[in-house]
């Protein structure tokens, strides 16, 4: 059964309430796909997007402690560091430091670099977690979400469809790995009047 995505605001935060875990953070990812599987139009995620994601988008973040990106995506979706929540970037390199990024007399992001290699995101998550950072946020891109799956790290996945269909070869939402096939519990699934699914699967 589809019900409808809240109206209020309220009761949009009481539905995506973030959980916690006993010990550990606890990750949800948040990703948005077309009907044919692309991540991206024209090269963005947002580009898929419409008012109901946008709204369950500011949700997500405003439950969450710290939203955890790859490199990427910061720099393809022009982030830059809210007050609220924290932003932890993972990065093969160095992360140029931008007014966006780093705001004068504002919040910084966390960078965890790998310099050159990969970034063991089991520590990261670790170190999250004793800086006081319980509820992660996972917003990509693609290869971040694929090695938090690949290691286990994913509690949640929030995925949005959009009623699009985009052709080309845009990324599907995890590239990495194969991995296992075991089946996720699916959660509530919300709809509204444009069209979008807003689905969440729990491992």
């Amino acid at each position: 059964m589809i019900d409808s995505l809240p109206a209020d605001d309220a009761a949009l935060a009481l539905a995506y309430a973030h959980p916690l875990a006993e010990g550990r953070p606890y990750v949800r990812a948040n990703m948005i796909s077309s009907l044919d599987g692309s991540s991206t139009a024209a090269g963005r995620s947002g580009g898929l997007g419409g008012d109901g994601d946008r709204r369950v988008f500011a949700a997500l973040r405003a439950a969450a402690d710290v939203v955890l990106v790859g490199a990427a995506t910061v720099r393809d979706e022009d982030y830059g560091t809210p007050a609220h929540p924290a932003l932890a970037i993972v990065t093969r390199g160095s992360i140029p430091r931008t007014e966006r990024l780093y705001p004068a007399g504002g919040a910084e992001p966390i960078v965890y670099s790998g310099n050159g290699g990969s970034v063991d995101l089991r520590s990261v998550l670790d170190d999250l977690y004793t800086r006081g950072h319980r509820r992660i946020l996972a917003e990509g891109g693609p290869g971040v979400l694929g090695a938090l799956l690949a290691a286990g790290l994913v509690d949640e996945l929030c995925l949005t469809v959009a009623p699009v269909l985009v052709g080309g070869d845009g990324a599907r939402i995890v590239r990495g790995p194969d991995l296992p096939l075991g089946h996720w519990q699916r959660g509530p699934v919300l709809g509204d009047d444009e069209g979008f699914l807003y689905t969440r699967w729990a491992r």
